[in-house]
Order: structure tokens, then C-alpha cells, then sequence
């Protein structure tokens, strides 16, 4: 992996890459992130990789390994069904409230994406990009600041359990499969402006998402004894 960072910000770069990994769960959950082999990929110094890593465990993303590295942190299921339940109680109702307000551009820009992700041949980046944007025009236009920034964070700390199940060989496809589709149905709502079914929709969308990633967390390989 060829990914060597130049930036006058060395510090900051490396901090963003490694969350970046962690968040889409190219780097899962308990794996070990050693410095030098770090240092190596990236293509700097150890220096920037440890102060990275220190952010990160600030963050609770990471635990450091003294003179090691870190392990990336366990997703639990306290984990989903806390950060699940605060997303079921505010992302509906924000979705609802955002009805009249999304632009016919925004819907029909990512609808055009959405059927091509459907349709055409896998793109993971395109398909992270279209979900983050989803979720966004559900709340961004709202002229509730304290709503959006409380959303914005709650969407911030569930990002790696939402790609967690994408990540699972097993429930790679049919996860992508299902998402897309609930995407469309939201999408459909918000066309029709009705916010009582695209409440309903997205609502629909998030207990999914929840099962989703209790299965996933449920049929990974459990460690020895």
C-alpha cells in the first residue's frame, strides 16, 4: 500500500488518515497498529504516527501499547444499542422536519448515484459518499443549530459500527444490497414531501442498520479462551 502523506501539517495528516482507516473499519476493531510498520506505510517518521496515535486514543478509537503501537478499540453491543437508540430518537424526527426543505437538485443528484450503485459494478468510496450524504441533507438544512450539531455528533460516533457490517465477507453484499434499497425508499419519501413517511422510512432504515451490526458483531470469529 503505497500511501505516503506530504502535507505541511504532518502531524494532522497522519491523525486523519489512521481515523479515516479506523472509521470505514480498514483498520477493525482489535487489530494492532504498530509505529514503525505505521511509519513505514505511510512513508514518514515515527514521530507524526505516535502523536496520531495518542489523538486517537483521546478519542477512545485506540488504547496505546507502551513502545509498541495501539490496538483499536472493540465495538460492543452496549456500543450500537446506545449509539442506536440516540439515532432512532432525533434522526426521524430531524428527517421529518427537514421535508419541505431539501433542495429537488440534492435528491435527484443522489438518486442518480444511489441506482448507479445499485446498478453498475461496487465502489466502496461511492458508496460511503452516498450514505454520508443521505444522512446529511436530512438534517443539514434545518435552521435548528443545537439539533444539527447534536446530529452531526451522533453521526460522528456511529460511523465505524455503520461500515462494520459491510465489512463482514459474509454479509458484505446482501448488507450493500439492502442499504441501497432503504436509501431509495427514503428517497422516494422525500420526493413525495410527506414527513410522516419519511420519518417512518428512515426510522425503518435505522432498526435495520441496528440489526445489522448486532449480526455482524454476533457471527465474528470469537477469541480463545
Amino acid at each position: 500500500m503505497n500511501t505516503k502523506i506530504v502535507t505541511h501539517s504532518m502531524r494532522d495528516q497522519m491523525y486523519e488518515a489512521l481515523r479515516g482507516m479506523i472509521m470505514k473499519n480498514t483498520y477493525r476493531p482489535n487489530s494492532i497498529l504498530q509505529i514503525d510498520h505505521l511509519a513505514e506505510e505511510f512513508g514518514v517518521s515515527a514521530t507524526p504516527v505516535r502523536e496520531a496515535l495518542v489523538r486517537l486514543e483521546a478519542e477512545g478509537l485506540v488504547n496505546l501499547i507502551p513502545n509498541k503501537g495501539a490496538q483499536v478499540t472493540d465495538i460492543k453491543e452496549e456500543d450500537i444499542r446506545n449509539t442506536w437508540e440516540m439515532r432512532q430518537l432525533l434522526e426521524p424526527y430531524a428527517a421529518g422536519q427537514s421535508a419541505a426543505l431539501i433542495p429537488g437538485s440534492e435528491i435527484l443528484e443522489l438518486e442518480e448515484k444511489t441506482l448507479s450503485l445499485r446498478d453498475g459494478p461496487f465502489d466502496n468510496e461511492s458508496y460511503v459518499e452516498c450514505d454520508a450524504r443521505l444522512h446529511e441533507i436530512l438534517y443539514s438544512h434545518l435552521g435548528n443549530s443545537l439539533l444539527v450539531d447534536t446530529v452531526r455528533r451522533i453521526h460522528q460516533l456511529s460511523i465505524r459500527i455503520r461500515y462494520y457490517p459491510e465489512g463482514s465477507g459474509a454479509m458484505h453484499e446482501r448488507t450493500v444490497h439492502e442499504v441501497i434499497q432503504e436509501h431509495l425508499a427514503i428517497l422516494a419519501a422525500i420526493r413525495t414531501r410527506d414527513a410522516v413517511q419519511i420519518s417512518a422510512n428512515v426510522l425503518e432504515h435505522l432498526k435495520n442498520g441496528e440489526r445489522r451490526a448486532m449480526l455482524a458483531l454476533s457471527e465474528r470469529p470469537r477469541s480463545p479462551a
